[in-house]
């Protein structure tokens, strides 16, 4: 899937630290979240992504999740906004 980082939110964690909430939109205008963890493994992956405007592609939906993209997701940036 491709999706557009549109709103960035910080937030404390309960256990700990910050963690952010990602609100994405996709080209239909479909909308979309993630959840990433600042202490995480894969937070390092997404932390160079972590601006309004940027395109990613290859994000994947959680299973069962219909608005839950996958913070383990292997994307790549298509756009820097």
């Amino acid at each position: 899937m491709i999706a557009t980082i549109i709103k960035i939110t910080k937030k404390s964690s309960r256990y700990g630290g910050f963690y952010y909430l990602l609100c994405f939109k996709n080209l239909k205008v479909k909308s979309y979240i993630s959840y990433i963890y600042e202490k995480m493994r894969n937070f390092s992956r997404w932390k160079k992504v972590l601006k309004e405007g940027i395109t990613l592609k290859g994000l994947k939906l959680v299973r069962g999740k219909n608005k839950l993209i996958d913070a383990d997701s292997r994307f790549k940036i298509i756009e820097e906004g």
